[in-house]
């Protein structure tokens, strides 16, 4: 007989990304980076993303708890120069979002990773006209979304360890790899074409970082660096990325790892400020600045790094 997992233990198992401590020790160089702006008035911002030259920060709500669904979660809307536009910019009336997590852009449309279903809204309308559930009855926590070059999404899921494909315009899903504990953060490197997972670890206790081959392998990086890892991401001068919460309880701060193409850890960049639960931040490419939601801090940070 399966057995049956009570929602008390999925919250708490859930949750566990965002409460359970994890240490990177590293012996390489830090870097300090300047903070540009500091955006306050979030409700645990999860995920920035840049779609032109508008700007999209996901909020899980006041409750920091990435798996209840009481419809209390948006999306906020912000200027170049780091001010809210629109609080809650998504979902339009009538609608609701539970706790909203990594978001791409597709065909003037914004898709986000609620918990286990995929969710898109028209950028110009701002009306609902997407929604594909997560396949199969097992717990889901899908979390974060990247957009390839043939307009599909790649979509990771933290609770079942996998990466799903999904074609919006045929309404399919369908697992692409398995494997990565904790599967959380991922990007296509712009380059290579390269699939990057950040994994967050079996029972979210800390992982890795995997990248996944053509024929849907998943195969953690020889050299990778272990932590608390959340989201990924090219920075402006071609080097690898990727938050690290380190730690939930306060006062330990977060921080960004950089890796080489083998994961090797490269450096470290720390702010001049701390921030608390760096997760799924942003390349603005042209200003050459990191957006970084500090999902404890209910800010989103600006910052710009070093070459």
């Amino acid at each position: 007989m399966r057995r049956m997992i009570s929602r008390k233990v999925l919250q708490a198992t859930a949750a566990a990304i965002f409460v359970a401590a994890s240490t990177l020790t590293n012996a390489y160089a830090e870097e300090t980076v300047k903070v540009v702006t500091v955006i306050d008035g979030f409700q645990s911002p999860e995920s920035v993303l840049t779609v032109g030259d508008r700007r999209f920060v996901s909020n899980i709500g006041k409750a920091l708890d990435p798996m209840s669904k009481d419809g209390d979660g948006f999306i906020s809307e912000v200027s170049a120069d780091g001010k809210i536009v629109t609080l809650r910019a998504f979902p339009p009336a009538g609608e609701t979002l539970d706790a909203p997590k990594g978001m791409a852009a597709v065909g003037g449309r914004l898709y986000v990773a609620d918990i286990d279903r995929v969710v898109g809204f028209d950028l110009t309308s701002g009306a609902r006209v997407f929604e594909q559930r997560l396949p199969g009855e097992e717990p889901a926590l899908a979390n974060d979304l990247v957009a390839t070059a043939d307009g599909q999404l790649l979509l990771t899921d933290s609770l079942r360890n996998a990466v799903y494909r999904l074609d919006p315009k045929a309404g399919s899903i369908a697992e692409l790899a398995s494997g990565i504990p904790g599967a959380n953060g991922i990007i296509v490197e712009p380059q290579s074409g390269r699939v990057l997972v950040a994994g967050i670890g079996k029972n979210f206790g800390g992982g890795d970082i995997f990248a996944i081959d053509e024929s849907g392998k998943a195969s953690r990086l020889e050299h990778s660096p272990h932590g608390l890892f959340d989201g990924l991401a090219t920075l402006p001068d071609g080097r690898l990325a990727v938050s690290d919460w380190k730690a939930v309880d306060r006062p330990v701060p977060g921080a960004l790892i950089l890796f080489s193409v083998n994961g090797a850890p490269t450096g470290e960049i720390r702010l001049e400020r701390d921030i608390h639960g760096p997760a799924d931040f942003t390349v603005d490419g042209a200003a050459g600045t990191l957006w970084i939601p500090a999902t404890r801090d209910n800010q989103v940070v600006i910052v710009r790094p070093g070459g």
